[in-house]
C-alpha cells in the first residue's frame, strides 16, 4: 500500500510540473493565431506584460568626457575605441572564438557523468508454480565515463578549425578598430572643413557689406545708380545665407563625428581646431611599396586567410569521417533497493556495487553516400573561400591605388587653391579699391571679384580637406 502511494504522488507531481511548464508558453497551441497580428492592415498591440523599456547605457558609453579639454584627432580615436559598440561587438566576438577554439579542446579529455535514479517499481514473474511478485522503492547512482582514443583525425581538424576561427575573430577585431580610427578622422576632417567654411562665408558676408557701403558711398555722391545698390544688397543677402548654409553643415558634421564616436550629438565633447596642423608636403613611398605592405599587413585579409584555413580544416574533417573511431567506456554504480518479494512474501534490502569497463569500435559503413556529399560540399565552400581571398586582395590593390593616387591629385590641387585664393584676394582688393577711388571699375567687376573670392575660400577649404582625408584613406587602404 505505502510504495502505491509512493507512485501516485510521484505522478502527481509530474502531472503538476507539466502543467506549469505550459502555462509558460507564450503562444496557446489550439489557437497560436492570437498572438499574431490580427490583420494585414492592423497594426499589432503587444500585451500587457511585454514591455520595451531597457536599461539605458551612458550617453558616452562609460567613458569620462572633460568639458573643459579639446579633443585632438589621438584622442577622438581613443575615445571611440572605448565607447564605440562596433568596437565592442568584435571584441565580444572575439572572446566568443577563443571560448569556441577551447571547446574543440575539450574532445581530447575524458567525458564524466553523474546520473542518479530513484522510484518506485513492481515486478511480476509468471511461472508454472504461480506468480512471484517483487516489489518496493530503491536507488541507483551511477558515474560513466566516455574517453574516444582514436578517431583518425576528427578531434584535430576541430582544434585546428578552433584556431583559425580564433585567428580569424582577432584580424576582423584590429579591422574594426582601424575602421572606427578612419571614420572618426573623416569626420573630424569634415567638422573641421565645415568650421572654416563658416569663417570663409562670414569673410565673404563682411567683403559684401563693404561692398554695399562703397556702393551707397558712391550712390549719394551721385557716383551709382540705385539698381548699382540693388545688385550689392542681394550680393549681401547671397553672402549671409551662405552663413547659415555653413553654420548648419557644422551641426550635420558633428552629427556624424558623434555617430563615429558611438555617442548621440547631444554628448559631443569640444574638438580642437586643426588648422594648426601641418599638411601633406608629399609621398614617402611608391604606390608599389604600399600595395606590398597592405597585402602582407591587412587584418581583413589575414582574417580571410584564416576563414580559408577554417574551410581547409573541415574538408579535413570531412575526411576524416571515412574512418572508424575507438573510445573507451566504463561506469560504476551501486543499487541500492528495500522490496517485498512473495509468495511467500517479504522484505528483503539489496545494496550492490555495479561496474564495467568497454573498449568500443565503430564505423559506419554505409550512410546514404551522406559523407560523400558532405565532403564535396566542403571542398566547394573550400574553393570559395579560396576565390573570396583572391578577390578580397584585388580590391585591396585598387583600393590602395585609387587612394595613392587621390593623394598625389589632393596635394596638386591643394597647391594650386593656395594660388587660386591668393589671387583671388588681391583681385578683389584691386578691384575694390579701384571702384572706391578712380570709379575705372563697375560694380558687376566688383561683385564678380567678390563671388571669385568666395569661390576660392571654398576651393582652399575643400582642398585641404580632400588633402586629409585621402591620406587618411591611403593609411587605411594600407592596413596601417
Amino acid at each position: 500500500m505505502r510504495a502505491r502511494e509512493c507512485g501516485d504522488s510521484l505522478a502527481l507531481l509530474v502531472l503538476i510540473g507539466t502543467l506549469a511548464g505550459c502555462v509558460e508558453l507564450p503562444v496557446p497551441t489550439r489557437t497560436p493565431y492570437v498572438a499574431a497580428p490580427r490583420s494585414s492592415s492592423a497594426p499589432w498591440t503587444p500585451p500587457a506584460g511585454v514591455s520595451a523599456d531597457r536599461p539605458r547605457r551612458p550617453v558616452s558609453g562609460g567613458a569620462p568626457i572633460d568639458p573643459s579639454t579639446p579633443y585632438g584627432l589621438a584622442d577622438l580615436i581613443d575615445f571611440a575605441h572605448r565607447t564605440n559598440p562596433e568596437t565592442r561587438r568584435a571584441w565580444e566576438e572575439a572572446r566568443a572564438a577563443a571560448s569556441q577554439a577551447a571547446r574543440a579542446e575539450a574532445a581530447y579529455f575524458p567525458t564524466l557523468f553523474l546520473m542518479a535514479a530513484g522510484g518506485t517499481s513492481r515486478t511480476a514473474h509468471s511461472s508454472p508454480d504461480g506468480t512471484f511478485t517483487d516489489e518496493g522503492p530503491g536507488v541507483n547512482p551511477q558515474l560513466q565515463m566516455s574517453w574516444i582514443l582514436l578517431d583518425f583525425g576528427r578531434r584535430r581538424a576541430g582544434v585546428e578549425r578552433g584556431g583559425q576561427e580564433l585567428l580569424r575573430a582577432n584580424f576582423a577585431f584590429n579591422r574594426k578598430l582601424q575602421e572606427i580610427a578612419f571614420a572618426v578622422s573623416r569626420g573630424y576632417f569634415g567638422l573641421d572643413a565645415s568650421r572654416a567654411r563658416v569663417a570663409a562665408a562670414r569673410a565673404s558676408l563682411e567683403s559684401a557689406t563693404a561692398v554695399e557701403e562703397a556702393v551707397d558711398a558712391r550712390r549719394q555722391q551721385g557716383l551709382a545708380t540705385r539698381p548699382d545698390l540693388l545688385l550689392a544688397r542681394q550680393e549681401r543677402a547671397r553672402a549671409a545665407y551662405e552663413v547659415e548654409d555653413a553654420l548648419g553643415a557644422v551641426s550635420d558634421a558633428q552629427a556624424a563625428l558623434a555617430d563615429s564616436l558611438g555617442i548621440p550629438p547631444t554628448a559631443l565633447m569640444r574638438v580642437a581646431d586643426l588648422s594648426a596642423v601641418p599638411l601633406p608636403t608629399g609621398l614617402a613611398e611608391s604606390v608599389e611599396q604600399v600595395i606590398d605592405r597592405a597585402v602582407a599587413r591587412r587584418p581583413d585579409l589575414v582574417s580571410r586567410l584564416a576563414a580559408l584555413r577554417v574551410r581547409e580544416a573541415e574538408e579535413r574533417r570531412a575526411q576524416a569521417e571515412f574512418w572508424p573511431r575507438f573510445s573507451l567506456s566504463s561506469g560504476v554504480g551501486q543499487s541500492v533497493q528495500r522490496y517485498r518479494a512473495g509468495p511467500p512474501f517479504g522484505t528483503f534490502t539489496r545494496n550492490e556495487t555495479e561496474y564495467g569497463a568497454f573498449l568500443n569500435f565503430e564505423w559506419k559503413l554505409f550512410d546514404g553516400f551522406e559523407r560523400e556529399n558532405a565532403l564535396r560540399e566542403a571542398t566547394s565552400l573550400r574553393g570559395a573561400a579560396e576565390a573570396d581571398l583572391a578577390a578580397l586582395e584585388l580590391k585591396a590593390i585598387r583600393e590602395v591605388w585609387k587612394a595613392y593616387a587621390d593623394v598625389k591629385t589632393a596635394l596638386r590641387k591643394h597647391e594650386y587653391a593656395l594660388a587660386l585664393l591668393t589671387a583671388s584676394e588681391e583681385a578683389h582688393a584691386s578691384t575694390l579699391e579701384s571702384y572706391r577711388s578712380a570709379g575705372l571699375a563697375t560694380v558687376l567687376d566688383v561683385l564678380a571679384a567678390q563671388r571669385d573670392l568666395a569661390r576660392a575660400r571654398t576651393t582652399e577649404i575643400q582642398s585641404r580637406a580632400e588633402l586629409l582625408t585621402t591620406s587618411a584613406a591611403l593609411t587605411f587602404a594600407a592596413g596601417d
